[in-house]
């Protein structure tokens, strides 16, 4: 399908709209045909890619010719090769300060394979992107872990997270997807959310945006609708479930943090682990004190502190990445 093939190089040229990954990533749901063969193709390109930066020529022509090259092999050096092209995309991952994506090809094998757990962390002043093969995808934010199985299992596709990550999950009826996060179990079949369950934070924020989601807490269930978030208070073990724009909670993903009305010691946080900065303030006299705002991937901290004081008497001092808040 000339159309395919198309929006596939789209894709790995970061080309396409929200809508046509929507509709690539549902071309790769219909058959494991079709998933093999992206993902052959993610090979080849990253291989290509990786030397076309180093020599400085055109990755596309390359890509042709080396597909054509590889038709070209005998079926079982192709399988060797194939293999070889995929131990070498798995180590080109790149980090940067803007947006990284990294593709994880989580893949059965007709012998059972040996699971591992690999986890990815991305430190203060980073976004990442996770694109996994059975369809989901995963944005993950600043100073975040997640912890993944080299290969799902037949019956559930489990994950771990420490930090804030948005997940837009495949369905499949036959294995539901897991979320675990301190002690809160997200369970899902299809849908798009986002999770805030940093370490120094004694909440779990759980906002749902499309499709349904079973929470278990403690000894409390909860189904959240579009819509809905659940906070779940770690300390007195207390659930929530309010009403919200779930859009404002997952802006970050799109280069922009909205703040609500928000305490404005957890906006501190979020401004330390967005520009990788270190805040220093007087707790007694901020506390109780709230922000709402938005603050930009593309700006700097001192775009926060400028908008900050403009709505609270204050003054502040920034030497490197260390900033030091005080009353005016």
């Amino acid at each position: 399908m000339p159309e395919i093939e198309s929006l596939i190089q789209k894709y790995l040229q970061d080309q396409t709209t929200e809508a046509e990954n929507k509709q690539l990533q549902q071309w790769m749901l219909q058959s494991p045909e079709n998933e093999k063969r992206f993902f052959a193709e993610k090979d080849i390109w990253d291989t290509t890619g990786f030397h076309a930066n180093r020599k400085k020529y055109d990755a596309i022509p390359e890509l042709e010719l080396f597909k054509k090259r590889i038709e070209g092999i005998s079926p079982r050096k192709s399988i060797l090769f194939r293999r070889m092209l995929q131990m070498a995309a798995m180590l080109l991952v790149t980090f940067g300060l803007g947006w990284a994506t990294r593709f994880i090809t989580l893949k059965q094998e007709q012998k059972p394979p040996q699971i591992t757990m690999q986890e990815i962390f991305v430190p203060k002043g980073q976004v990442n992107q996770v694109f996994l093969a059975d369809g989901t995808r995963i944005w993950i934010n600043s100073d975040t872990h997640l912890t993944i199985p080299s290969v799902f299992s037949t019956t559930e596709r489990v994950v771990k997270l420490s930090g804030e990550a948005f997940f837009s999950v495949a369905k499949d009826a036959n294995r539901p997807f897991r979320v675990e996060v301190k002690g809160q179990q997200i369970e899902v079949l299809g849908t798009t959310f986002n999770v805030r369950a940093y370490d120094n934070s004694g909440e779990i924020e759980t906002t749902l945006e499309a499709g349904q989601i079973k929470l278990l807490a403690g000894n409390q269930t909860a189904l959240l609708q579009p819509g809905q978030q659940s906070i779940f208070d770690i300390n007195s073990n207390k659930l929530i479930v309010v009403k919200v724009d779930p859009l404002s909670f997952s802006s970050w993903k799109d280069g922009r943090y909205e703040f609500q009305n928000e305490d404005l010691s957890e906006v501190f946080k979020v401004v330390e682990r967005w520009y990788d900065v270190e805040i220093t303030a007087d707790e007694t006299y901020f506390r109780e004190m709230h922000f709402s705002g938005v603050i930009k991937r593309n700006k700097d901290a001192k775009h926060f502190l400028d908008l900050l004081s403009q709505s609270l008497p204050i003054k502040y001092k920034m030497e490197s990445d260390k900033i030091v808040i005080t009353r005016k």
